[in-house]
């Protein structure tokens, strides 16, 4: 019977043991998912007497090729971020309960534990969840919190009983490292399950535009597909970073001039095939990092040329902040030293554009050439 693509599931896992396979513990909301297992094809050529060129066809070495594209959702992110650039240093938030209830419309609440000011929090769980921004914190246990909601006059939207637990965001911040991670794909098909092991990303293209969605585009190598038990998915809640919500930080201030941002993060794979007696490979090489960026500008100035002109490497930092009503997570993603190494102003429109092309240098802030922030309420390391 013909199947239904939209019926296709796709799982991840980091692996605990490099390359040996583990079920998903998060799926992935894929808009567009290429997978292929390769054969090294050898021919067999040889002279037999007869009037035919080939006389055998043998099945070479396997590995699997995979791209990945989807909408940048706050709490997927961080794995493809853990995978392309490097381990998570995990800044927990803080999980207390409300020491009272609140009503619909409250200002301040009341909770066991302070949480720091300018905090996002989430409060309660199922139907009454819901997120405030903390902008003041007073007493010592119980605390008040001041609280900004989207409820009448800015207060909260819901009633919340005593003992309700308050989360605050949880930072995740990605550099670079030896430390590489391998991951296990699985996908079902729709006509069975696959598991893939040892996947190692080559690349990782992150598109801002403010009219569309964040998306991510990523590359790996992995082991070929194995046959693997049926799974059951769950999948995030949340909505995507929209492009919309993107702030740019360069030339030492905050930017509105921003049009787009392509940030390609890469490494070099190579797929390692040795005397092991095994068709698949031994391992799958990740080799050092390479950040580059593309940046379209409203030219209204020379702030911008001038990092070109001038070969200012300065800081450049694409933030993207989601409203409360989205779950109020964020993602910085920067390169503290950037190159600013082509600069073009483009007179094609109605307005003025400039396109610049830009590579992260490595510094000791970043640990290497970019790095990464995501704040959300995920508490675990990716």
């Amino acid at each position: 019977m013909t199947q239904l693509s939209k019926l296709a599931i796709l799982g991840i896992a980091k692996e605990t043991v490099a390359n040996t396979y583990l079920a998903p513990t998060a799926f992935i909301p894929f808009s567009k998912a290429d997978f292929e297992d390769h054969f090294a094809e050898i021919k067999d050529n040889s002279f037999r007497a007869n009037d035919t060129d080939l006389q055998g066809m043998y099945q070479g070495v396997s590995e699997a090729d995979w791209t990945i594209d989807l909408m940048a959702y706050p709490d997927v992110t961080g794995h493809f971020l853990r995978g392309m650039i490097g381990p998570d240093t995990v800044t927990a938030g803080v999980s207390t309960t409300m020491s009272s209830g609140s009503t619909a419309g409250a200002t301040t609440i009341s909770t066991a534990a302070s949480v720091t000011a300018q905090s996002i929090i989430m409060i309660d769980t199922g139907i009454n969840l819901e997120y405030a921004k903390v902008t003041n914190v007073s007493g010592a246990g119980p605390y008040v919190l001041t609280v900004q909601g989207l409820g009448t006059a800015g207060g909260l939207q819901f009633t919340h009983a005593s003992a309700a637990t308050v989360v605050s965001q949880t930072t995740h911040t990605f550099k670079q490292s030896a430390a590489r991670a391998t991951y296990s794909l699985t996908l079902y098909d729709t006509t069975q399950t696959l598991g893939y092991a040892g996947a190692a990303f080559s690349d990782l293209d992150i598109k801002i535009d403010p009219k569309a969605a964040v998306t991510l585009a990523a590359k790996l190598k992995a082991f070929p597909g194995v046959v693997q038990s049926t799974m059951t998915p769950t999948y995030t809640a949340l909505p995507p970073a929209l492009g919309w919500q993107w702030n740019m930080i360069n030339a030492g201030a905050s930017s509105t001039r921003g049009l787009s941002y392509d940030l390609k993060i890469k490494r070099k794979i190579d797929v390692i095939h040795s005397s092991d007696g095994v068709q698949a490979p031994r391992e799958i090489f990740q080799g050092a990092l390479d950040a580059e960026g593309t940046y379209s500008a409203i030219f209204e100035n020379q702030v911008d040329m001038n990092l070109y002109l001038n070969y200012t490497q300065s800081p450049t930092t694409a933030t993207l902040a989601q409203p409360l009503g989205a779950g109020g997570s964020s993602l910085a993603l920067t390169m503290s030293k950037s190159g600013y190494y082509k600069g073009k102003r483009d007179l094609a429109k109605d307005y003025v554009e400039a396109q610049f092309s830009l590579s992260g240098i490595y510094n000791t802030t970043d640990g290497g050439a970019v790095q990464a922030t995501l704040a959300n309420f995920v508490t675990a390391a990716y």
